[in-house]
This record gives C-alpha cells, structure tokens and sequence, in this order.
C-alpha cells in the first residue's frame, strides 16, 4: 500500500506532531487566559477600594508570627501618603515612552515622620526637558499628601545587566536594595505610583493606571486551534488524492 511507504509514514508522524503541538499550544492560550481574567478580578477589585494610609500598609507588613508578609501581595493597592520629597537620591528610570515620546519617570523619596522614606515615581518627563528641583513641581517645600498606587520592588533579573557602582543618575528599574545606597533614611520595601496630586498642565505626567484588557490570548488560542485544524485536513486532502483510484492504462492511451 501507498500509505505505507516510508515518506508517508514520516509525513503522517509529522502531521501528528504538529496537531497535537497546535492544540497543546491552544488549551495554553486558554489557560493564560483565565490565568489573566483572574489577575484582572484582583486588579479591578484593589483599584476600586478606597486608598488605606501608608501607616496602615507598613503595619501590614510586619511580621506576623513570625513569617514575613511580601509587598507585592498589595500590587496596586491604593494608599494615601503624607511627607516631603526630596531631591537627594533622586534618579530617573530611562527608556520610558509616552504618547509616543520618549522619556523618563522620575522617582524621589518621601521622608515619613517616622523617620523612613518611601520611594514615589511622580511621573513622565520628556527627554529634551531640563528637570529642576522637585519643589518646581510640588512646591518648594516639597510637602504633599498623595494618592498612588503601592508597587512591588523591581529587583534585577538573575541575566540582567547590573547597574555601576556609585550615585546613579538614572536606571533601569526600580531596585530598592540598589537606591537605598545614596538615600541617608531607610527606604520601605515597596514604592508608590504617584496619582494624586496632579496639574494636567505641567510636567511631570502621572503614569497611566494599569490596564485590564485580556489581551491577545483568545486570538491566540483561535489562531493555535486553526493551525491544527489546517494541518488534520490537509492531510485528509493529501490521503484522499493518495487513494484515489487510478484509470487503468488502456483508457489513458485510448484518451
């Protein structure tokens, strides 16, 4: 039989392979899917409360028997703050865009009264613009009472590049451990996404609130499911043609 010629039995294994794999890959998409939906409940649920002083979140975070409570459980939770930003430590987080420009967010520390600092990202700023002082922004004194949003520590991946050693100017991400070394007070274990207070008519801009969006994932999967599907009926096509019969020669030379 044709069929099982060894160039059919490769290309059968092969279309097994792939069909499985798109399928395989489909049911993923799925399950990134839900896996985001869910991560989108918890995200649209802390958005929606109203924002808990910073106290109260520090006091969250103590050790409770013992066992060490990790910041990011309260990603995005939002909080209200009260101290003076200043300019010492500052650094600028590059490679930022915004409406298509590219920038940088600032982030400053926040003295608390009781004697710590937080870090806050205040926003955007373009490239091609000189940043003054913190006081040009949020008045010379630098007290404000803010909202935000509460972010996890952004530590460097185990590949990452490794930021040089001294003051820095600017990074690539917010790494706690790493700016604590050029601010005098402690910093908490977390920082904070500036929302409130902002002046649309100034610089800098807040950065936007997460989005809840499911993404491309159903698309995906759709897309995984009719790869699949193409290659099982593709191989139907090519079977069918392999086993059709063939006119006897008679009739072809009589043709």
């Amino acid at each position: 039989m044709r069929a099982v010629r060894p160039r059919w039995i490769i290309f059968s294994v092969l279309v097994a392979v792939v069909s499985v794999a798109c399928v395989w890959l489909g049911f993923w998409q799925l399950s990134r899917l839900e896996e985001r939906r869910a991560s989108n409940a918890v995200l649209e649920a802390r958005l929606a409360r109203q924002p808990i002083p910073l106290e109260d979140l520090v006091a969250a975070l103590g050790p409770a028997q013992g066992i060490e409570v990790d910041p990011a459980d309260y990603e995005h939770t939002r909080v209200t703050a009260k101290g003076r930003l200043t300019d010492r430590g500052r650094v600028l987080v590059r490679s930022q865009v915004e409406r298509g420009q590219a920038g940088v967010h600032g982030v400053y520390a926040m003295e608390l009264d009781d004697g710590t600092a937080v870090l806050v990202n205040v926003g955007w700023f373009p490239l091609d613009v000189e940043i003054g002082s913190i006081g040009d922004a949020f008045g010379e004194s630098g007290q404000v009472d803010l909202t935000g949003l509460v972010r996890a520590d952004q530590k460097r991946p185990a590949l990452g590049r490794a930021e040089p050693a001294g003051r820095l100017d600017t990074v690539a991400r917010i790494d706690i451990d790493r700016i604590q070394q050029q601010v005098e007070l402690p910093l908490q274990p977390f920082w904070i996404q500036l929302v409130e207070p902002h002046d649309p008519g100034r610089l800098p801009i807040p950065v936007p609130l997460p989005e809840t969006d499911e993404g491309s994932h159903l698309s995906y999967a759709v897309q995984w499911f009719s790869f699949g599907a193409v290659a099982v009926v593709g191989y139907v096509a090519l079977m069918r043609r392999e086993f059709r019969p063939s006119r006897p020669r008679k009739a072809r030379a009589a043709d």
